[in-house]
Order: structure tokens, then sequence, then C-alpha cells
């Protein structure tokens, strides 16, 4: 075989291999990461949670690390989320909403919604985003 002809195959080589390599890359980068936020009706106390594998685990963690907070054991999953933000906003009276979009913004925005309906005087306490 002549060197051009190797040299050849060699760069054809690459030219197919290049392209499978960048596909396996974006398998990885696109992995599903969930969070989720956990509050206690007669605390208020709050769990949180992101970057797990599965809703479960999300809500699971955040569940359990409100209780740890809260003592009463009523904590409650109220959101979860995947690869995406979520946010919690409260009321001057007790009241709470949740909501989650692709930023931080649209999380924010649509907490305050949830809240307003249950609640007056609703502010955004916390937002959390999973890594994209």
């Amino acid at each position: 075989m002549t060197t051009r002809k190797l040299l050849q195959q060699v760069v054809l080589a690459g030219l197919v291999t290049m392209p499978i390599m960048a596909m396996g890359a974006t398998a990885v980068s696109a992995q599903n990461l969930y969070g989720a936020i956990a509050r206690s009706r007669s605390t208020g106390d709050k769990g949180f949670a992101w970057n797990y594998s599965t809703r479960y685990e999300a809500e699971r963690r955040a569940i359990a690390e409100c209780n740890s907070y809260s003592g009463a054991g009523d904590c409650r999953a109220l959101l979860w989320f995947r690869n995406a933000c979520g946010s919690i906003a409260e009321s001057n009276d007790g009241g709470a909403g949740t909501g989650w979009g692709t930023t931080r913004a649209l999380s924010q925005d649509y907490a305050i919604d949830s809240c307003s309906g249950v609640g007056s005087g609703c502010r955004v306490t916390r937002t959390i985003c999973t890594g994209r």
C-alpha cells in the first residue's frame, strides 16, 4: 500500500470517527437532572434538592431536609422539576406557591402567580436550578 493510500484511509477513518465521538459527548451532556422543593404546612420550614438523577430521589431529599428543620413531620414535596429552575414564593399570611421554568425569571414569575392565588404580599424566597 502506498503512503498516499494509507494517509487517505487514516483521514477517512478520522472523518467517520469524529462525528460518532461527538454524538457520545452529546448523550452524556443531555443527562436529566431533577430538583424538588418541600415545605412544612405547620412551620413553614423548607427543604431543597437539585441535580439528582430521578424525581423520586430529589423529592425524598427535599422532604428529608425539610423534616430535619421542621420536626413536625408534615413536610411534603410541593414541586419537582427536570433540567430547569424551581422557585417558591411565600405570602405575608402564610401562603406559598411554587413554579418552575427553563430560566430563573420564569420560575420566579410562576411562583409569584401561584402564591398570589392563596395569599397576599407574595415574594420569592428561594430559587434553585439544576446544572445543565
